[in-house]
């Protein structure tokens, strides 16, 4: 089980924040090297390691019919030739890539984030893009690397259990966020509504 700080929990179930996703490829030449990407509009200073401004994103995930977790793709602007630089030089399969969740006044604290664990299974290139296709598992040790899914809109506690911490009289819950509200309990809510889009991390 993840855990998550109480400043963390707090600041994703508010109303409206800023979210700023980094991405860290390791190790790609062998010697220790990173690259460290922010996909804000500024530079970010966390966890004693600076992340550049780089036009970078990646899709959402989800479940496949056999419930494994399907690739995900990390998309990096190629117009500088930065990155295809890199690929005409190192091997970049089998990289880890670590996507971390953090927010803009929570920077403080390496305790505050959320990280995503995924290896390069492969990439294409062309002049205005990159894209890493990654897989949450590391096929040589065949260990499965999520622990938690991550919906916006979807509460993954049990209903009254300890996580929940709801101990009123009603019976039923939706598990929604709005659903929450109603109970008066959007403080201990399982999803994180900060998330844009209709996506679902696994981490």
């Amino acid at each position: 089980m993840i855990e998550l700080t109480a400043d963390f929990v707090l600041e994703k179930n508010k109303a409206t924040n800023k979210p700023v996703y980094l991405y860290e490829v390791a190790d790609i030449d062998g010697l220790g090297t990173n690259l460290c990407f922010s996909g804000y509009d500024d530079d970010i200073s966390f966890n004693s390691k600076t992340y550049i401004r780089f036009p970078i994103s990646h899709e959402s995930t989800s479940e496949n019919t056999s419930g494994e977790i399907d690739n995900v793709v990390i998309r990096l602007s190629n117009i500088s030739q930065f990155i295809q630089d890199k690929l005409e030089i190192y091997n970049f399969r089998g990289k880890k890539v670590v996507v971390t969740l953090v927010f803009v006044n929570l920077l403080s604290s390496e305790l505050n984030c959320l990280e995503q664990t995924y290896y390069i299974d492969g990439y294409t290139a062309d002049q205005d893009t990159v894209e890493f296709l990654c897989s949450s598992k590391f096929d040589l040790m065949s260990v499965e690397i999520p622990t938690r899914k991550f919906w916006r809109n979807f509460c993954t506690w049990k209903f009254k259990s300890t996580e929940c911490g709801y101990s009123g009289d009603q019976t039923v819950c939706n598990k929604t966020f709005q659903r929450c509200k109603v109970l008066q309990n959007q403080m201990r809510f399982g999803g994180f509504p900060s998330i844009p889009s209709r996506r679902l991390y696994v981490g």
